[in-house]
């Protein structure tokens, strides 16, 4: 599946933002995002993950929210440009937020040519989603700071850059 993200307010760094998420087995998921702008100039880029490291959000970020269709509970990943990432479970809208093993970085790489970054990430779930069919709520957002402060993109937007709000999310059945 692929998701373009809008940004909440102009931002002329990125020309255009995409993640492409695809299950590749129960229990892994992998996460592509491609970003083309004179920002992709200002991201880091390493090939291996990095650590496990809290308030990524500040910076440069990429985030998927994933929970299961008709749940309030859901999960966070976070994911920097430099390989560091980190998850987090909550039980309902912003509530009990606590680091979790539910979802975990197992492979990455990113890389910049030019005016492009590519981010390619596999991801393990634990536990392993249902079997193919499962459906799924999924939000999908970034972070990416600049000289004029945080810029917020996601799949859309209310009246604040709010990425937990589940209206700003979309339905998504494993393959």
């Amino acid at each position: 599946m692929r998701i373009d993200l809008v940004p909440f307010s102009s931002c002329s760094g990125v020309e255009s933002l995409s993640f492409s998420l695809s299950t590749e087995s129960s229990s892994g998921l992998r996460l592509t995002v491609q970003l083309q702008g004179l920002i992709a100039s200002d991201l880091e880029v390493a090939n291996q993950v990095g650590r496990r490291e809290f308030g990524l959000w500040q910076h440069h970020c990429f985030e998927l929210f994933i929970a299961e269709a008709g749940s309030t509970a859901y999960w966070e990943l976070n994911i920097a440009p430099n390989g560091n990432w980190n998850c987090f479970e909550f039980d309902d809208y912003r509530l009990h937020q606590r680091e979790s093993d539910r979802c975990v970085l197992s492979a990455f790489r990113a890389a910049r040519r030019g005016r492009i970054f590519e981010l390619d990430a596999k991801i393990l779930t634990n536990p392993r989603f249902q079997a193919s069919g499962a459906a799924l709520s999924l939000g999908a957002a970034a972070i990416l700071k600049t000289a004029s402060g945080l810029n917020y993109f996601s799949i859309r937007h209310g009246a604040t850059p709010d990425f937990h709000d589940t209206n700003h999310h979309i339905p998504w059945t494993l393959q």
